[in-house]
This record gives structure tokens, C-alpha cells and sequence, in this order.
């Protein structure tokens, strides 16, 4: 079942993956498929880490971060250009990261369970910043 998608433009281009890509989550098998739009053909494809729900790729089309839901506390990372998993982000005491979202360079998550907005600098590899909701209900 394909669960979400991302358009990359701009990639550097390596061996296989496209200077585009279309980023497919598959929540059946925890997978990102790195496809080619042009083709439509898969060209890579990475583990994404147990119950993946949406992927976000960074401004440089290097990285994909991708949130691992339901009883889930991590963003995967896979590294577009040669198509390999990375270390993942433990969200700690985060659970359920839904939403996420791009700006200067950090990844912004919702954690569900925790009624919280996050945000993650890979570059300082932390989550720098956290803003409570105090709501019920998504996130």
C-alpha cells in the first residue's frame, strides 16, 4: 500500500537515482522507493523504519527524513544519493511523529501522543526546539 509521496527536485545526481525523484513511502513492507518520474521506474529503494506516514526530502535533495508512526519514536533518515538507510532520530520521549514540514535547513514534526510540535537540526544532529499544544485530538 503506497502511503506518501515527495517530488525532489534538484538532486545531485549519483549512479542511479535521478536529478528528480518521486519519494514513495510503501507502509506494507516499511519501505522508500526512490522512483523516476520520467520512466516511473523504482530506481532504489531504503528501509524506512517500522510504520512509516510521510517523508520529507531536505532543500539540497541529499537526505529523506521520514516519520515513523504509531507506537514509533524516530525519523528515519536515507541518504537519496546512494540510496542507503542512515541513522535514525530517537525522538526520546516523542512519540508518534506525524506531520513534517521544511524550513532553514530543520524538519518540523507534530508528536501526536505528546499534543507537541518538534524541531529537528540535522546539522547539530538534536531536536532544538519543542512547543506544547495542550489539545486533544491530531496534531
Amino acid at each position: 500500500m503506497l502511503l506518501t509521496a515527495c517530488l525532489v527536485a534538484g538532486m545531485v545526481a549519483a549512479g542511479e537515482t535521478p536529478s528528480t525523484a518521486l519519494l514513495v513511502l510503501n507502509k506494507g513492507d516499511n519501505t522508500l522507493a526512490i522512483v523516476d518520474p520520467t520512466s516511473l521506474k523504482v530506481v532504489g529503494r531504503a528501509p524506512a523504519g517500522a510504520n512509516p506516514h510521510e517523508v520529507i526530502a531536505s532543500a539540497d535533495g541529499k537526505l529523506a527524513f521520514i516519520s515513523n508512526y504509531g507506537e514509533g519514536h524516530t525519523l528515519s533518515v536515507v541518504d537519496l544519493v546512494s540510496q542507503e538507510s542512515l541513522p535514525a532520530v530517537d525522538l526520546g520521549a516523542l512519540h508518534s511523529p506525524h506531520g513534517l514540514a521544511l524550513a532553514d535547513g530543520k524538519i518540523y514534526f507534530t508528536a501526536e501522543a505528546n499534543k507537541v510540535i518538534g524541531r529537528y537540526d540535522p546539522s547539530r544532529h538534536e531536536i532544538d526546539w519543542i512547543l506544547g499544544l495542550g489539545r486533544t485530538g491530531p496534531t
